[in-house]
């Protein structure tokens, strides 16, 4: 009996390894990520790292893991140690785990000891994507334990690496767009901005189809296949009110097998392009905004913290590293969750065809003007509980609210951006009202000067309207000769009229 408590007297050192951006580790099937080297006092002051095979060292379908002993080090050539490889969730706790076994193991200088299978890559990269890799982070424990009938103590390290990420934005406009042939290539060479070469070519064609059905495909070719082999890439297109147009995708980060060049369609074809060239095509130029990101190597390694003591005051895990790793939804995050769960509301803002479920206390805390709405001393308790909004649309009073809500702006474009800037001037939103006004001026050219000059108008938005008209009457030659301008003179005369007038003295 008392020869078993003295074997659970035990010296233990626990090594915790952050690696970052770790979807963009670039090794091959074989190839080893080594961390920083650690010293285990308490394991006889000898040194250690840890070696990941991200694609895998024997398969590729696995993460393999282990843990090596450096070749000189302080400690006797040979040592018996048990030890214990984690993979650890955001809160500390254990995703997967090996133990190297119930008995001891013999450590020689340049051995090591670990598992080929440690963890599924699809399963890391994939449909457990969020569990093991917050943040892109994949955190890593490894804990080495002696047995010691005379003292029973322990150390935690910490240590991090990360991963360059390179992230290279470029825009390439295709002019005579509607002439483009199929396979004729236009090439750009994106360049390094840490190292003087080039990363990636891009070759931009339009494959073979009829009837103009031809893809748009980019396809990027790595520089350095041995550096640039993991990358990412974004597409928007730039339309003719300057927006930004999502229009295609990759990633090759979660690809299983690796893939020579990469291949990225538009959302479009050729086709449908052309059919809304007024909106896609101004001048007949597609105009692209592509947006890579690449590993180059790693940033840095480092061991950030040791933690001495006994086992009973070790530090957490989460204690150390969970204020980074965990994503805690923010106030903005609860109170939009608030907002989608109607149960505890007590108001209601009724559009024409839609009612939508509030809270008072929201609604008074964001705006004035519901605040006067809701609290002047009325005997109507319907109008307390029910607010007729029939001067918006639905969507323009759902994203109103979700603004109220979250502070959150999402996919503006132009027209919800106009009805937006009305609600959150009707409804005195200030911050709402900057926003819109700041992207409706971001957008302003030839063909909606006469909306927004309208609008401001309308609004009695001085420092608004003054901007259109400067605006105006740089360009009044493509402005006065739009169909726009003429809507604006059958619907608002004394408005075009003025405008009129204004250019007319500004050019005495």
């Amino acid at each position: 009996m008392a020869k078993s408590a003295v074997k659970e007297m035990k010296k233990e050192f626990t090594f915790i390894w952050r690696v970052e951006n770790y979807s963009y580790c670039w090794h091959k099937l074989g190839e080893f990520l080594i961390s920083p080297v650690f010293v285990a006092d308490l394991i006889h002051t000898t040194s250690w790292a840890l070696c990941l095979y991200p694609r895998g060292d024997e398969d590729d379908l696995f993460i393999g893991c282990y843990l090596q002993r450096e070749v000189n080090d302080e400690g006797p050539q040979s040592i018996m140690m048990s030890y214990e490889i984690t993979c650890l969730a955001a809160d500390g706790s254990a995703l997967s785990s090996f133990e190297s076994s119930k008995s001891e193991r013999p450590f020689e200088g340049g051995t090591g000891y670990g598992n080929p299978h440690f963890l599924s890559r699809s399963e890391v990269l994939g449909e457990k994507r969020k569990s093991y890799l917050p943040k892109d982070t994949l955190t890593l424990s490894c804990k080495m334990w002696v047995f010691d009938e005379n003292r029973c103590d322990s150390t935690q390290c910490f240590a991090r690496t990360r991963i360059q990420v390179e992230t290279i934005s470029f825009v390439h406009t295709i002019e005579y767009f509607s002439e483009m042939k199929a396979d004729i290539k236009q090439t750009v060479n994106v360049n390094s901005s840490s190292e003087a070469r080039s990363l990636i070519s891009v070759d931009i064609l339009a494959t073979n189809g009829s009837c103009c059905e031809e893809k748009i495909v980019l396809e990027l070719v790595p520089g350095d296949r041995e550096q640039v082999e993991v990358f990412t890439c974004r597409l928007q297109l730039l339309n003719a009110a300057r927006q930004k147009l999502k229009c295609g995708q990759s990633d090759t980060r979660f690809d299983l097998e690796r893939k020579e060049n990469l291949y990225v369609p538009l959302i479009f074809t050729k086709k449908q392009l052309l059919e809304k060239k007024n909106e896609f095509l101004p001048n007949d130029s597609l105009t692209l905004i592509c947006e890579c990101s690449f590993s180059i190597g790693v940033e840095f390694e480092k061991i950030e913290k040791t933690v001495y003591g006994p086992l009973w005051i070790s530090t957490p895990v989460a204690q150390t590293f969970g204020s980074e790793i965990i994503d805690y939804p923010t106030i903005c995050d609860d109170y939009r969750c608030l907002l989608n769960d109607p149960v505890l509301s007590d108001i209601t803002l009724k559009t024409k065809t839609k009612t939508f479920p509030a809270h008072k206390a929201v609604l008074i805390a964001r705006s004035s003007v519901f605040r006067d709405l809701l609290t002047k001393d009325t005997n109507d308790k319907d109008n307390k509980d029910c607010i007729e909004v029939e001067d918006l649309e639905d969507e323009a009073l759902h994203r109103l609210l979700i603004f109220i809500y979250s502070d959150v702006l999402e996919d503006l474009h132009w027209g919800i951006a106009c009805k937006l800037y009305y609600a959150a001037h009707k409804y005195q939103i200030h911050h709402l009202k900057a926003k819109c006004l700041s992207f409706l001026l971001s957008c302003l050219d030839t063909s909606n000067a006469s909306d927004l000059l309208l609008l401001a108008h309308i609004q009695q938005d001085s420092d608004l309207k003054i901007s259109v008209l400067d605006f105006i009457l740089e360009h009044e030659e493509e402005v006065f000769g739009s169909s726009a301008w003429e809507k604006l003179m059958e619907t608002n005369p004394n408005l075009a009229m003025k405008t009129m007038h204004l250019r007319y003295k500004k050019k005495k």
